[in-house]
């Protein structure tokens, strides 16, 4: 197989109801020059014989067998298999317009090796459609990084990076959710990378009522990743898990009255946003 410029990575866990729709999404791209590395995450429904239905030799399939399971793991497990110069993100329950790889790509090869590129959104939930632009420029997406909340300026899943920088910045086991968000700050705190969003929606991202935004856990680790980060500017050792961060706060009355009013900020403002796009239409 001639090694392909770009590497599409998807990981699943039981997505058999719209993983079919993500990995023909990605095949219908106009650009061809691509494959597709999709990791098994120990998934026990259909989801594997579906992606196995596909004949083309641009699929490649791993199946975890003793590897941590999670979304970090099958991450760094997809960046050491790929060929490409590039990698870019796509979740299994997903999917991305037809000239999705081409635009970003083609951002990406203006400043090679250093942009990371994402895009503008189509965001669904409950069956009802927004778009959501984001900002354009590197100074202006970065402005959300450093922002207690209303921090997305660049959605985590629609990125395209070069292998190179991903190979020496992996993504961090200790975060069962918010992997990507630690990953993408630290993208950024490395001084190597300079962001871009295409201003076209060409992602959907479907918010599933049973997904991770409606897990309590989600809300920890998003305050958890928020700790990690902080620590890291001021040069202090992060905790090395969300047990250990959880034990310090219930030490540490007034921190913790900090980070718990932070986390509920934080889902107030979810819930509001939720309810909005709910409403809309």
């Amino acid at each position: 197989m001639v090694r392909p410029l770009v590497s599409v990575m998807m990981s699943f866990f039981n997505e058999e109801h719209y993983i079919k729709n993500a990995i023909e999404s990605v095949l219908n791209q106009t650009y061809e020059d691509f494959e597709i590395i999709i990791i098994n995450d120990y998934s026990t429904d259909h989801s594997l014989y579906i992606c196995e239905s596909f004949d083309d030799p641009r699929i490649r399939i791993y199946s975890k067998t003793n590897e941590p399971r999670g979304l970090a793991t099958s991450r760094n497990i997809a960046i050491e298999m790929s060929r490409g110069q590039y990698i870019i993100n796509q979740d299994a329950d997903d999917t991305s317009e037809p000239t999705r790889i081409e635009k970003q790509l083609a951002k990406a090869l203006e400043n090679p090796g250093r942009c990371v590129v994402g895009c503008s959104i189509k965001s669904v939930i409950n069956g009802i459609e927004r778009i959501v632009k984001l900002p354009k420029m590197h100074d202006e997406i970065i402005v959300g990084f450093q922002r207690l909340y209303n921090r997305t300026t660049i959605v985590c899943t629609t990125i395209l990076a070069p292998k190179e920088i991903l190979q020496e910045i992996l993504y961090r086991m200790r975060f069962k959710y918010m992997q990507d968000w630690d990953h993408l700050l630290r993208l950024f705190e490395s001084g190597r990378v300079k962001f871009y969003n295409c201003q076209e929606p060409l992602y959907t991202y479907f918010i599933r009522p049973k997904g991770v935004l409606s897990n309590p856990e989600w809300l920890d680790y998003n305050i958890f990743v928020r700790n990690c980060q902080m620590r890291r500017k001021k040069r202090l050792e992060e905790f090395k898990n969300l047990e250990d961060f959880l034990a310090h706060l219930a030490k540490h009355p007034l921190e913790q009255i900090k980070w718990v009013g932070l986390k509920k900020m934080i889902e107030l403002n979810l819930r509001l946003k939720l309810g909005k796009q709910s409403r809309h239409c």
